[in-house]
């Protein structure tokens, strides 16, 4: 009996030997179910940190995309500053100009013209806006000039002096009881 305990322990070593041996030659040859073991082995190992940056980037990329949103609003030159007649710029479409091609950082030097009613009004647009940069930048590379259909928020200033005036005038006048008198 001892024969046979001996001679079946020896042969599940042979064979259990023989087994990790084979397996052992089948993961050196590189093959794709040892190769992809290993690699996601290490990547569960290493979890949070090969997906930090792809993270960071899906969320940063939304404020990039607000960040150029804004500028764009910001740089348009819209229809407040255009003569409603002449479509020529006005004092404050001139400044507006001005600032951005002289003192917006140099990456948003660009400008963006509100198209008018009809292609004759945004072509005075936008020879009206050319010929200010060209007064501004005689001699050089000039900033591009965008059409575009966005309208920047805000109104004119006659507007806003009404609104600022009416306001004023509708203020009422500071009403203080008097102070108690104490012994």
């Amino acid at each position: 009996m001892s024969r046979t305990i001996i001679l079946s322990v020896s042969l599940c070593a042979v064979g259990f030997l023989g087994l990790s041996a084979s397996a052992q030659q089948y993961c050196t040859d590189g093959g794709d179910f040892c190769q992809q073991s290993r690699y996601d082995y290490y990547r569960n190992k290493m979890w949070p940190l090969p997906f930090r940056a792809q993270d960071t980037r899906a969320v940063l990329d939304h404020f990039a995309v607000q960040r150029n949103n804004g500028w764009k609003l910001h740089n348009t030159i819209g229809a407040s500053m255009f003569d409603p007649i002449t479509q020529q710029l006005t004092d404050s479409g001139k400044a507006q100009v001005r600032w951005i091609v002289t003192r917006a950082p140099l990456d948003r030097r660009v400008v963006f013209v509100l198209q008018g009613d009809a292609p004759n009004q945004t072509a005075a647009r936008v020879e009206s806006t050319q010929l200010a940069i060209s007064e501004i930048i005689p001699v050089g590379p000039l900033p591009q000039l965008y059409v575009t259909d966005q309208d920047a928020p805000g109104s004119s200033g006659v507007y806003q002096t009404a609104i600022t005036r009416a306001m004023q005038t509708s203020v009422p006048a500071p009403r203080l009881t008097a102070a108690p008198q104490t012994p």
